[in-house]
């Protein structure tokens, strides 16, 4: 597993065992690490006041630590994709407790990991993550006040609405893309993903399908 501690990034078995500090950087905070599918490589968020939030990668081992963006941001949630080539994020704007620079644009984006331009995909939802395909982003969106569990192509279009929920709080599709949780009332539950685009309207107490 790899978390986060008082600003800093940390390793350790999943069945237990030693922690270990992930990189070796004195300045700034670490923060929202995410692990690449093959478990070699690590996404996070470095922050500094002066530099604001850079989106790096760096190895299991903690070597091979590098910067995938240019621009300085107030970035979050980084996830690679299932084949590694693209990372999905948020960004964010700034100003009360945090610098107001480079608040332009806030929405979710994606960028090659090995860095190059940011794309937009959308301006209207959050959480960005994938399923078992690299080419759809699964996100959580809002109608009316429900919480939706929505999927998009890379380029934020071919919208589907797989789930909604009046008291859902967020969603998180499964690696193989076939159940997912979300969350209510602070508590966790999971399910099956239903494919294609028709809504699901669920709840802890749903009946129609097994949760």
């Amino acid at each position: 597993v790899v978390f986060e501690s008082l600003g800093r990034l940390y390793t350790m078995p999943a069945g237990g065992g030693a922690v270990r500090r992930l990189t070796d950087a004195d300045d700034g905070m670490e923060l929202y690490p995410s692990w690449s599918r093959d478990g070699s490589r690590i996404v996070y968020v470095r922050w500094t006041d002066s530099d604001l939030g850079q989106i790096r990668a760096v190895g299991v081992n903690g070597r091979g630590d590098r910067a995938v963006t240019t621009r300085p941001g107030h970035y979050s949630r980084p996830v690679f994709s299932p084949d590694g080539s693209t990372i999905v994020f948020e960004r964010g704007s700034g100003g009360y407790l945090t610098a107001p620079e480079y608040s332009d644009d806030p929405g979710v984006y994606r960028i090659p990991a090995s860095g190059g331009a940011q794309t937009l995909v959308t301006r209207s939802m959050g959480d960005p993550h994938f399923g078992a395909s690299s080419d759809r982003i699964f996100m959580t969106g809002s109608d009316g006040g429900a919480q939706q569990l929505v999927s998009t192509d890379l380029n934020g279009e071919a919208m589907r609405v797989h789930a909604k929920g009046d008291l859902v709080t967020g969603y998180r599709v499964s690696p193989s893309g076939k159940f997912f949780a979300f969350t209510e009332n602070y508590d966790a539950f999971a399910m099956p993903l239903m494919p294609g685009g028709q809504a699901v309207s669920i709840s802890a107490g749903t009946k129609a399908l097994p949760v």
